[in-house]
């Protein structure tokens, strides 16, 4: 990611003028119980407390739990309200934390349809989410391969992926991956007229030597050199950035790189280690009560872990923020 001053300087560069400010993080991963909302709910308060207005959004239709991360009660004001006509504006249902420059915005607990949105609301909700008034937006999203989900996923500007050691979590990271990279292409075949072509590749996968994803984009080059190009640009703005969890070993933290090397090879696309975070009952005892883990227990390693992290996110944008 290129380095600049400001962070209108680096929406200029990835979204034009005249975009909205926000820079989208999307939190996503295969597996259910692998952190996701634990980890954005404190990348959250962290921005926050560097000097960023940060906005989570709930993005688990099924089963929302931002808010008891981050020991709020669930909000009266939710996705549900935007959706139904109740809210004219998305941001209205943005809700205040204990922490300053930090707000979420819940999903509906009540409202199980949520959790099979249809296309239209789905795209009512992507397109609010672009025009959130934030320097940051996060978005925690729900376990699976659903496509609401690798929209939501794929609509971000940096694009985490959660995992844990065990063999369960790291199999479905690479089948969540799998699935954006597909679904990605899926966006962008019609607009570059590939739709045929791609199409006639998957029936033959073997006789067209698709072995793994990534010869999908070999092969269209070969095809088709000019629009094999574009969607290789397309592609490469979709860049995996792995978050190993509850590691217990240096084992379980070199795994970050053996997966960032598999998935490069794999999907031939850029993918990187943003961080691990220790195992740490702290954790367990943090949500029980109901508190954010850097309140709760502020001596905890995972302090520095997640700071780390939420300071490589902030990177760009350090000259905005107060540390």
């Amino acid at each position: 990611m290129k380095t600049v001053a400001n962070l209108s300087d680096y929406k200029s560069t990835t979204r034009g003028t005249g975009s909205p400010s926000s820079i989208i993080l999307a939190v996503g991963g295969g597996k259910g119980g692998v952190g996701k909302s634990f980890l954005s709910t404190n990348i959250g308060i962290f921005l926050a407390n560097m000097g960023f207005n940060t906005i989570i959004v709930d993005c688990d239709l099924g089963a929302p739990n931002v808010h008891t991360c981050l020991g709020e009660a669930p909000p009266k004001l939710n996705f549900h309200q935007f959706l139904s006509g109740r809210l004219e504006n998305f941001e209205a249902a943005a809700v205040a934390t204990q922490f300053a420059k930090l707000r979420f915005i819940a999903g509906g607990n009540d409202h199980q349809e949520l959790a099979n949105i249809t296309i239209h609301d789905q795209s009512r909700l992507m397109s609010a989410i672009y025009t959130l008034n934030a320097d940051f937006t996060i978005l925690d999203l729900s376990a699976g391969t659903h496509t609401s989900t690798l929209d939501f996923f794929l609509m971000a500007d940096r694009h985490l992926i959660t995992l844990t050691p065990d063999p369960t979590s790291i199999e479905n990271a690479y089948r969540f991956m799998k699935a954006a990279f597909f679904r990605r292409i899926k966006r962008f075949e019609r607009q570059l007229g590939l739709e045929a072509l791609v199409a006639s590749i998957m029936a033959e996968p073997e006789k067209n030597e698709i072995r793994v994803p990534a010869d999908l984009l070999s092969r269209i080059l070969k095809e088709n050199p000019e629009a094999g190009r574009e969607l290789e640009k397309f592609m490469h703005h979709l860049r995996f950035e792995l978050v190993i969890n509850q590691t217990r070993s240096t084992k379980d933290v070199q795994l970050a790189n053996s997966v960032s090397t598999v998935s490069k090879k794999y999907f031939g696309l850029p993918a990187g280690v943003l961080g691990h975070l220790d195992y740490d009952n702290a954790v367990w005892h943090a949500l029980r009560k109901r508190r954010p883990l850097i309140l709760e227990f502020p001596n905890s390693p995972l302090y520095a872990q997640i700071l780390a992290i939420a300071r490589d996110l902030a990177s760009p944008h350090l000259k905005k923020a107060v540390i």
